[in-house]
């Protein structure tokens, strides 16, 4: 398979040399011919320019080399270079022959130094002879062109130099611009076909050259007429202007194409992000890794290889070349490059095949003749894992930046396996445990003992792993934030969105973890209160504010009362919000539009609290679905969900909410019936650093 595509490969190259050297030899007679037939034009045009006449060369040329060197990339499949549009400046002010020499040399310049890695644009340098084709075929590209517009130029009647500024001499050079582009277009379709574009490809790129041409060509025609009254320094000034533009648009371009890769590269990120904290295969992991490298990094020929410590073998778990899996397969841990990076725990950028010797390092044949080849570490616990590597035709392909996203993806994706290694161990241990109890009757009590060890594995590995997503999820919510600030009024519309939806998803599950984190300290007693003397009225308000954007969302009424004779209670005011704002949320979940929600703030005597000491009450009111009466006893439970609900969320919110308000020494109970909404009453007590008198009730549930 691979010796069938570098055949494929070395058939194209073929084919491409063979029509850039047709074309150039054509261009190149042709021109040879037309300088023996007419080898007296050029002086006569030199003469009639007069005095002026080297200067105005060497405007024309600077300019055309110029335009030529800073062409840019606008999309995938067009480069900005704007040679025709010099051309038709130059061909009625110079003639067919010295146009098509200078629009010939400045385009085969600018190939060179980008050869030479001279410049804003360089050769990959993949294919030297192929480069230098290029730089010969201009004489077709251009010349051939620029010939045929000068024909017909001169047979509407049109002289160099151009005498007059009329609309009659402006209609000849738009006819000359419109004939240079179609010959230039016939001439290229030959080109675009040895690199195997397909005929909607051709179509494509004609209409955007074409489109671009002709927003240049009102600029051409004015810089051409400007010559006959305001002479050579109107043609500088008017060059000057466009090369300045052209500089301006080719670094917004630039820049656009940054800001693009910018966005994909915290698109990627944050997907490796979200991913860590769902439970998948190694296979599914692997396959959202490669998704998310694919986004930002040229991932032609990627791989990701998985050390395995007790064989001391590189295992390839996923071999892609070109959009084909290739089947898994192993090595020894011997010289080849991703053996490298492994022991070495380091990255690995080589931009040719010449590094590898300055390296020290002998490749591993893998048949993939390559050049740039780039591989980082998958470290997790400060162990190597394995190491993601992705690998070009071309040279000098993987960038710094790539390096550092990359490496990036890497070792959140090795935290990913090692999560889901150590959940696969989890299960198991549970597995195990359960059979046990099942098998083993009579030895209970010894494995109670085991389930409780188990659990609080499973706790501390919660906590571990909560602690370990927290990192990564901090600098994509800090560094979507300092985006989303920085690109305001600057970013189309959708590409804000974009970058908004990463922080909130960002922020979203940065709450998420936070409540594990909660539930896992709760579980484990490690999670204390920190009571302090608050006013109750200023809490409601805080929370108050937070919750009503929800409302704008959801077309729902906060209403909101608070007993005048409340005073100060001292309470956890951070685990008060949380409580609030978890009932508040879900009561304007469900919650129909146009609806309203209630919270009431009252205060409760000793004599009247179930809890035997003064307490204050917190009722959250809301009339929108309600639950069946069977389904209350369980939605404090942990993760629990009611079926055939809609609305889902994480089964965490009312769970947290119980243990707070017990830690408090307080009690909630519920009141529901379907279609006629929810009542949750938060009772607690005013100072709950003294335990109440009366044993905390537990949660309790009833209809109404």
């Amino acid at each position: 398979m691979v010796f069938a595509s570098t055949q494929h490969e070395e058939t194209l190259r073929r084919k491409l040399l063979a029509t850039l050297v047709a074309q150039g030899t054509s261009g190149l007679l042709l021109f040879a011919m037309l300088v023996f037939l007419r080898r007296g034009d050029v002086t006569a045009t030199l003469s009639t320019i007069g005095s002026s006449a080297p200067a105005l060369v060497l405007v024309l040329a600077l300019f055309a080399l110029a335009l030529s060197v800073m062409k840019f990339k606008l999309t995938d499949r067009v480069f900005v270079a704007l040679g025709l549009t010099a051309a038709t400046i130059m061909l009625p002010l110079l003639g067919v022959i010295l146009t098509t020499a200078i629009s010939v040399m400045a385009s085969a310049v600018s190939r060179y130094l980008a050869f030479r890695q001279i410049g804003p644009n360089k050769s990959d340098l993949t294919d030297p002879v192929v480069d230098y084709a290029r730089m010969f075929g201009q004489f077709g590209t251009y010349g051939i062109p620029v010939m045929f517009a000068g024909v017909v130029y001169e047979r509407l009647g049109g002289h160099a130099p151009v005498r007059e500024a009329t609309w009659h001499a402006a209609g000849l050079i738009v006819a000359a611009g419109c004939a240079l582009l179609i010959a230039n277009h016939i001439v290229m379709k030959q080109v675009e076909a040895a690199y195997s574009y397909n005929l909607g490809r051709m179509i494509r790129v004609s209409i955007f050259d074409a489109t671009i041409f002709f927003t240049t060509l009102p600029y051409a025609v004015l810089m051409t007429l400007s010559f006959p009254s305001l002479g050579v320094g109107a043609i500088a000034l008017w060059g000057f202007t466009g090369v300045v533009m052209y500089l301006v648009a080719r670094n917004l371009a630039v820049t656009r194409a940054a800001r693009d890769h910018l966005v994909q590269q915290l698109a990627s990120v944050s997907n490796v992000g979200k991913t860590i904290s769902l439970r998948f295969t190694k296979d599914e992991l692997l396959d959202v890794i490669f998704r998310a490298c694919r986004d930002a990094v040229d991932v032609s020929l990627f791989s990701i290889a998985l050390y395995d410590e007790k064989t001391n073998e590189l295992a390839c778990e996923l071999d892609i070349r070109e959009g084909e899996v290739l089947p898994k397969f192993r090595v020894p841990l011997g010289q080849g490059l991703n053996s490298w990076v492994v022991r070495n725990g380091r990255t690995l950028n080589l931009k040719s095949t010449d590094d590898e010797a300055r390296f020290g390092i002998v490749a591993y044949d893998d048949g993939k003749p390559t050049q740039s080849w780039l591989g980082v570490p998958m470290i997790a616990r400060d162990r190597v894992m394995g190491v993601i590597s992705v690998q070009s035709y071309r040279r000098n392909v993987f960038s710094a930046d790539d390096e550092i996203l990359l490496t990036t993806i890497a070792n959140q994706a090795a935290v990913a396996l090692d999560n889901s290694q150590l959940f696969q161990d989890l299960e198991a241990l549970t597995t195990a445990l359960e059979t046990r109890v099942l098998e083993r009757t009579n030895e209970l009590n010894e494995t109670n003992l085991e389930l409780e060890a188990a659990d609080r594995s499973k706790n501390q590995f919660l906590a571990n792993m909560s602690h370990e997503l927290r990192t990564p999820l901090n600098s994509i919510i800090g560094f979507s934030a300092v985006l989303l600030e920085a690109a305001s009024g600057l970013l189309p519309i959708r590409l804000y969105k974009f970058i908004e939806n990463i922080h909130i998803a960002g922020t979203h599950l940065l709450v998420l973890i936070n409540d594990i984190l909660d539930l896992s300290k709760i579980e484990a007693n490690r999670l204390d209160l920190e009571p302090q003397e608050l006013d109750l009225r200023q809490t409601v308000a805080a929370v108050e504010r937070v919750v009503k954007g929800l409302c704008a969302e959801a077309n729902v009424t906060l209403v909101t009362t608070i007993d005048s004779s409340l005073g100060l209670v001292v309470l956890d005011e951070s685990r008060i919000k949380q409580i609030l704002m978890n009932l508040l949320s879900n009561a304007v979940k469900y919650s129909s539009a146009g609806g309203f929600v209630l919270l009431e703030v009252t205060p409760i005597a000793a004599g009247h609290s179930p809890l035997g000491a003064d307490a204050v009450q917190l009722a959250v009111v809301d009339h929108g679905t309600g639950m069946p009466a069977e389904e209350l006893p369980r939605i404090f439970d942990r993760f629990y969900q009611i079926e055939h609900f809609s609305t889902k969320g994480t089964g965490l919110g009312l769970s947290l909410t119980k243990a707070f308000v017990e830690m408090h020494h307080g009690q909630v109970e519920v009141e529901s019936a379907i279609g006629k909404g929810s009542t949750f009453r938060v009772i607690l007590p005013v100072d709950c650093r003294i335990a109440p008198a009366v044993m905390t009730a537990p949660a309790t549930a009833a209809t109404h």
